[in-house]
């Protein structure tokens, strides 16, 4: 298990980074739609930082309505004292961000909730609220 508070410093910015949305055709009305959430974490590595990528994609099945796509990040710079303890080539960092950041998590999940309500209710409709919780990758679901 990697410990987060040892060998990263406590000055973690948190930022967005990317936000794509794409007006698709007006479905037929009869027809079915369902709606896709898939949530994906990426880590980068530098030499003075880790910078990790929280994205969440919506899309429907058929395709239709729109696609949107929100990315949000977080910078952890390393702990000098400690960095040296670890060979960060051998650590899946953002398997080890998804299982020990809990809290830091749940911030980048709630922001990218809250933005794309935001967007969805941008045209006068009911606002689409995802979920502030990893979703299931295998169902899409929470």
């Amino acid at each position: 298990m990697l410990d987060f508070n040892r060998y990263f410093l406590p000055d973690r910015r948190i930022f967005l980074d990317n936000v794509q949305y794409e007006t698709l055709q007006v479905p037929n009305p009869k027809e079915g739609r369902k709606l896709n959430c898939k949530d994906t974490i990426l880590a980068q590595r530098s030499d003075q930082c880790v910078k990790i990528h929280f994205n969440r994609l919506l899309t429907f099945t058929p395709e239709g309505i729109f696609r949107l796509s929100v990315t949000f990040g977080v910078l952890l710079p390393f702990n000098p004292a400690t960095k040296e303890e670890i060979d960060w080539k051998e650590i899946d960092i953002a398997a080890a961000f998804r299982e020990n950041c809990g809290p830091l998590l749940s911030a980048l999940m709630s922001r990218t909730s809250l933005l794309i309500s935001q967007i969805t209710s941008s045209t006068g409709q009911n606002p689409l609220v995802t979920p502030a919780a990893p979703v299931n990758e295998a169902t899409g679901e929470a």
